[in-house]
């Protein structure tokens, strides 16, 4: 499972221009039924009174209230042009205005706001003088958009673009250059949070090779919308009108290739045509790919299905592009294999040696890629911590270091049932227990958040305990086996790799910890970052990396 590699001949080029979302304003319905307002999580909102002029100053009361729950809530009163504080809702004091129009300005919204609203004047002392407005509010959670290419075993070329953290439920959609709309595939997920997740992914074969594409969000019946462009090209899938081209060529390169080599033959000393014929090896190598149209990827490297798994909750897991060392030689040595009891063929060791190692594991730490008791943390963030309801004692929301810990030890119970698969594996490919408990933990809470096929239930693609998506990755063995959590750890062991080659600088413990960033939020999104401090700001919720190392910290305090 490891990333597809490039070659010459076959590459893209990707360049991201700046998302862009129009700004939310707010427009009318039907006359009789509430105007409607839009609104970005964040913004001030304008709540329309509609009346044509400004508040006449006969009007002796004006009343903003919110009227959608169990017992109305008074949002702003004027009498007789003075605010009258004291009836405010203590939900809005300090964020509202009046305009001369009667439209109330309702500050730093967010989608707790969304809610129907009434405004009433009363311009007499009788009930015939009074009007009554009612406008619907409605606060939106955007988020970026993200978009990436990818590259699959057989060659083909696909475009996935995906954002999460929206409220209303969103609509996804992918626009070629002139605006018109590509038959892609889409799906949406709902998290406990209650805010959506949507994705498409597109073949892109009728793009012929080149093209600009773009992905919209947007939410329905609004003017909320970002975009994200993308402008690609594969050399190595020529356009249709070249093929003909292509066919004629490379012959006539080998005819040539073959000419000069005859030549050469017969006034070149041998040493030197040996010389020629070891260099001509790859070349005369890659035409015959060619022409066999299997030529994508170099000798040597692996080719997995795809790069980028997407499973819910949280971003994608990106297995790194490239040859990948194991932890102690080539790709072989970190691919997952079924796993019995370690014996001295697996570990290397003598019986002796190796009964001694375990005994030395009980009372020590793994430190091959890290010790986790020397990792950084700042624990779960408050989004998280909110999402899951963790409050402490006195029913205060908990976060941090102590919120990790909470639901790690939320989860031990159940995380026994695999206490000895999570050994077994953490042994022979040398990971702390504790650590793959973590992930366990965070990624589906101990399996409690399995359907009963082993499929997560806020994303029924993604598998087992480790939540690896099926689309793009071999479903191996049982969804809490050994099997599954040793696939699950190589991506993570190949990640360190990816670490190691790419932040020589950092220590092995900061290593791990981008290591755990890349495998929820993708290598391309986290090796650009230049400082150590910011390897989780693309992470879900902000806090991934962070969270799962002090997990796992508990654990290990806890028989991991």
């Amino acid at each position: 499972m490891n990333s597809a590699g490039f070659t010459v001949l076959c590459s893209w080029c990707v360049q991201f221009f700046s998302s862009i979302y129009a700004p939310a304003t707010g427009r009318s319905l039907q006359p009789g039924s509430p105007g409607r307002v839009f609104v970005v999580s964040g913004d001030d909102a304008v709540l329309p009174c509609r009346l044509d002029t400004s508040v006449p100053s006969r009007v002796m009361v004006l009343e903003w209230s919110r009227v959608d729950g169990p017992s109305p809530l008074t949002v702003h009163v004027l009498r007789n042009g003075k605010e009258l504080a004291k009836e405010k809702s203590v939900e809005y004091l300090g964020r509202t205005d009046v305009t001369e129009d009667g439209s109330l300005k309702l500050r730093s919204v967010t989608r707790w706001d969304s809610g129907t609203y009434s405004c009433v004047i009363l311009r007499g002392s009788s009930l015939a003088d009074k009007v009554q407005v009612f406008v619907s509010l409605t606060v939106a959670e955007v988020s970026e958009v993200d978009m990436t290419v990818q590259r699959t075993s057989s060659n083909e070329l696909f475009v996935r673009c995906e954002s999460s953290g929206w409220s209303p439920e969103p609509l996804i959609s992918l626009l070629d250059a002139s605006g018109d709309v590509l038959p892609a595939q889409t799906e949406s997920s709902v998290g406990p949070d209650n805010l959506h997740s949507v994705r498409a992914h597109l073949d892109l074969a009728a793009m012929k090779g080149i093209g600009t594409l773009t992905c919209r969000v947007e939410i329905p019946g609004g003017n909320v919308v970002k975009e994200k462009e993308i402008y690609f090209t594969d050399l190595f899938n020529l356009p249709e009108a070249d093929l003909g081209y292509s066919t004629w060529v490379v012959p006539v390169l080998l005819v040539a290739i073959v000419v000069i080599i005859l030549v050469w033959a017969f006034v070149v000393p041998m040493r030197v045509i040996k010389m020629l014929r070891t260099s001509l090896q790859p070349l005369k190598a890659f035409f015959i790919r060619l022409i066999q149209g299997q030529e994508g990827y170099p000798t040597g490297h692996p080719s997995p299905e795809v790069d980028t798994v997407w499973h819910t909750p949280g971003p994608p897991m990106v297995v790194p592009q490239g040859p990948i060392e194991g932890p102690r030689g080539p790709p072989t040595a970190v691919a997952w294999r079924p796993l019995g009891p370690p014996d001295a063929k697996t570990t290397g060791m003598s019986p002796s040696s190796s009964r001694q190692s375990a005994s030395l594991e009980s009372g020590r730490r793994y430190t091959e890629y890290g010790d986790i008791f020397e990792v950084d943390t700042t624990g779960a963030s408050a989004h998280t911590a909110r999402a899951n309801q963790v409050k402490d004692s006195n029913g205060q929301l908990m976060s941090g270091v102590d919120a990790s810990q909470e639901l790690a030890k939320r989860d031990l119970k159940e995380m026994m049932k695999y206490k000895e698969n999570i050994i077994t594996v953490g042994k022979i490919l040398r990971v702390h227990p504790a650590l793959i408990a973590a992930i366990i933990s965070r990624q589906s809470q101990a399996g409690t958040k399995l359907d009963a096929n082993g499929f997560g239930q806020y994303d029924s693609s993604s598998f087992g305990l480790m939540q690896i998506n099926k689309r793009y990755h071999e479903v191996k063995g049982s969804p809490y086996g050994t099997e599954h959590i040793g696939q699950g750890i190589t991506f993570l062991i190949q990640l360190i790799k990816v670490m190691e080659r790419t932040k020589p600088n950092w220590t092995k413990e900061q290593r791990l910890k981008g290591a755990l960033a890349c495998y929820i939020a993708g290598e391309d999104k986290v090796i650009p970052l230049e400082n150590y401090e910011d390897v989780d700001s693309k992470t879900p919720y902000g806090d991934f990396a962070n969270d799962v190392v002090a997990r796992a910290q508990w654990f290990a305090r806890n028989n991991f």
